[in-house]
């Protein structure tokens, strides 16, 4: 009986091949679903209880579903871009720039308005000497506009690309602990099906009669015994249906079932009487004979 685990480790070279074929998650995803269903069609052909086919079906489904939560990221690496002929960015002028800026402004115009006075005016009222004091706080606030002035300059940030790679390993062992708790699940669901059918088969096997059960087999061994004769032959078959109603199964003997039968030597090899089982459990044993000469 296959199971789940064994499967994907059969299938394990091909699809480690299929995952490193792809680098989108997207991509990934769909493969990991893919071979859940592959390793489905697998397990039932080799499975024949129909209850355990439906709860793997369900669990093979679940996995599915939730395929897309797959951890795949694996090493990361980041990738610098920078713009080609990028020029530097130049910072911002300080406030104390604006206001000995203005500063120079109003005192430069305090000048030529003076200047301009002077033109008018048929003499002069005022000191020779006032347009050099006023020509000093130009000059100063001038000076100082330009030591504030100063900025500097600040290289463009460059673009910065991560690439993710994908860990196909991390991606396998993922599937691989998913199938084994499923594995784990069906086991259980097959442990509690044979206590089930040991319990019915014990519950079956007492309420035959064993007198009944010992009278048949007399009269199935007589009945083998004149096999050439038609009424023997018919007796054997009205049996058979008999018992197979009561859900017992009349088995002859084979290599393959020998461990239900008693052997006596005599001159032909084969069944002198049938074995009877129920579900694959022997209720009264068979006798063959192993040939002599």
């Amino acid at each position: 009986m296959a199971s789940f685990q064994s499967l994907l480790e059969q299938d394990k070279e091909r699809f480690l091949s299929l995952l490193s074929k792809n680098t989108s998650t997207v991509a990934i995803i769909k493969d990991v679903e893919a071979e859940f269903d592959r390793l489905l069609y697998s397990f039932n052909n080799e499975n024949e209880n129909d209850a355990v086919k439906d709860a793997a079906r369900q669990m093979i489904q679940t996995a599915k579903s939730t395929a897309a939560f797959i951890d795949t990221a694996g090493e990361t690496k980041l990738w610098q871009k920078t713009a080609y002929g990028a020029k530097p960015e130049k910072g911002k002028r300080s406030f104390l720039f604006w206001i000995f800026l203005v500063l120079s402004i109003i005192t430069l115009g305090a000048y030529c308005a003076y200047q301009y006075y002077l033109m008018r005016m048929p003499f002069k009222s005022l000191p020779d000497f006032l347009p050099f004091i006023l020509l000093v706080p130009v000059a100063l606030f001038f000076f100082l506009s330009g030591i504030t002035a100063r900025r500097k300059t600040t290289e463009k940030a460059p673009d910065l690309e991560a690439e993710i790679s994908t860990d196909i390993q991390k991606v396998y062992r993922s599937v691989l602990s998913t199938v084994l708790v499923i594995d784990r699940n069906l086991e259980d669901i097959r442990t509690e099906e044979r206590i089930q059918l040991r319990k019915q088969m014990k519950e079956h096997k007492e309420s035959l009669d064993k007198e009944e059960i010992d009278l048949l087999a007399h009269i199935l061994e007589s009945a083998y015994s004149s096999r050439q004769d038609d009424s023997s032959v018919e007796m054997i078959s009205q049996i058979k249906y008999y018992l197979h109603n009561k859900k017992i199964e009349v088995v002859d003997y084979s290599d393959e079932n020998s461990a239900w039968f008693d052997f006596i030597p005599a001159y032909d090899e084969g069944t002198i009487r049938p074995a009877f089982v129920i579900e694959g459990m022997l209720i009264k044993k068979g006798l063959a004979s192993g040939g002599s000469n």
